[in-house]
């Protein structure tokens, strides 16, 4: 058990937070306003830490921001029942529909990178044409599955 200053620090409360900052800035305000850039930069990171807590239930020690990475470290069942969950809640999601998952799942892989670090360099490539649109897309879809493995 980690403590900080006598509280015991829990990995996937930790990842709860971040998934719930992520819902939070994507909520509008009272001005109408979403916090894109800071919901991204949670939501991915929450995706690390929940495939980390779920390959720590499996015995599995990981490290890095790469969710690609991650979810190929995960049992080969696992792996199977994700991308089949998110494949098929995809396919009614206008811009997943045609876009394979491990396609999907790599263009997003540095995704918490690319969006904490945006203002460092104007021509910051990232994998995809549309980075807002298929970030917001996928992790909408994405966190849902691998939060509700975590958890349990």
């Amino acid at each position: 058990m980690i403590k900080i200053r006598g509280c015991e620090i829990k990995q996937i409360e930790i990842a709860d937070d971040f998934y719930e900052a992520y819902k939070r800035c994507f909520a509008a305000n009272a001005k109408n306003q979403i916090v894109a850039i800071p919901a991204f930069v949670n939501g991915f990171f929450a995706c690390e830490l929940y495939l980390k807590r779920i390959l720590k239930a499996n015995d599995t020690t990981s490290f890095g921001h790469s969710i690609e990475e991650l979810f190929n470290q995960l049992p080969t069942e696992l792996r199977n029942t994700i991308e089949e969950k998110f494949s098929n809640e995809a396919k009614s999601i206008d811009g997943l529909n045609s876009v394979e998952f491990n396609e999907l799942l790599n263009k997003m892989s540095l995704g918490f990178e690319f969006w904490r670090y945006i203002y460092e360099d104007e021509n910051k490539q990232f994998e995809e044409d549309y980075p807002f649109d298929y970030s917001e897309k996928f992790l909408i879809l994405f966190l849902h599955i691998i939060e509700g493995i975590a958890n349990n």
